[in-house]
């Protein structure tokens, strides 16, 4: 049988009301289920049918666990894509040749000014991701892109960077002015790269929540 707007509607609400709460991940398992219903409908009770198609792709009586799957999958794709960013950073001529400069004027500051001064100009770099991430997040407001997956790992890869150096930065403290200005000379520049590997990642994650939901529109 043909499912009809209704049917997948009832499907919709059904996979929410079982534990399924992000959408997207939902709209996946739809998609298969919606297939597989069709494919191998026996009994023209759609209820009856829907309960057997969920039987075939694992739910026993409950789907949290298929959700907890759904996102542990999701993350584990996000953590490879952030991974694969970061190598192919180093592949591109023009990010080697604007990271070189960079670093250098980097290095300039923290020779010719004073250590205050460096310093408090690190400290701000560390800060000036966030200002992206604030545009970013006024921007998703109005978009109303719902609970999705795909956008909590987006955004949590996005700033993923900032919430490592906090550790690193703490025991700054502890040693010479000498280490924190080669500590620093070292780590921001990392810092740097592994953020524009998660902002491109975050971008990625958006691109496929809107093409998804326009879509759902068709």
């Amino acid at each position: 049988m043909e499912l009809t707007k209704e049917q997948i509607k009832y499907i919709d609400h059904h996979l929410e009301n079982e534990g399924i709460k992000y959408w997207d991940i939902r709209i996946e398992m739809i998609d298969h289920i919606v297939s597989d219903i069709e494919k191998n409908d026996i009994s023209i009770d759609f209820k009856k049918e829907l309960a057997t198609s969920l039987k075939r792709i694992g739910s026993k009586g409950t789907l949290k666990n298929i959700n907890t799957i759904g996102w542990k999958n999701t993350n584990a794709k996000y953590r490879r894509e952030y991974g694969k960013g970061i190598v192919s950073f180093f592949k591109s001529t023009k990010n080697i040749v604007i990271s070189t400069f960079s670093v250098l004027i980097y290095y300039l500051i923290a020779e010719y000014f004073s250590f205050k001064i460096f310093k408090n100009i690190s400290f701000a770099l560390i800060f000036l991701p966030l200002l992206t991430f604030l545009f970013q997040s006024i921007k998703q407001i109005g978009k109303k892109y719902g609970r999705s997956v795909n956008l909590d790992y987006g955004t949590t890869y996005f700033l993923f960077a900032f919430l490592m150096i906090g550790t690193p930065i703490q025991f700054l403290k502890y040693t010479s002015e000498t280490n924190q200005k080669w500590i620093l000379l070292i780590l921001i520049p990392l810092y740097f790269i592994a953020t524009y590997s998660g902002f491109k990642l975050y971008k990625k994650a958006i691109h496929k929540i809107e093409k998804m939901k326009s879509e759902m529109k068709l």
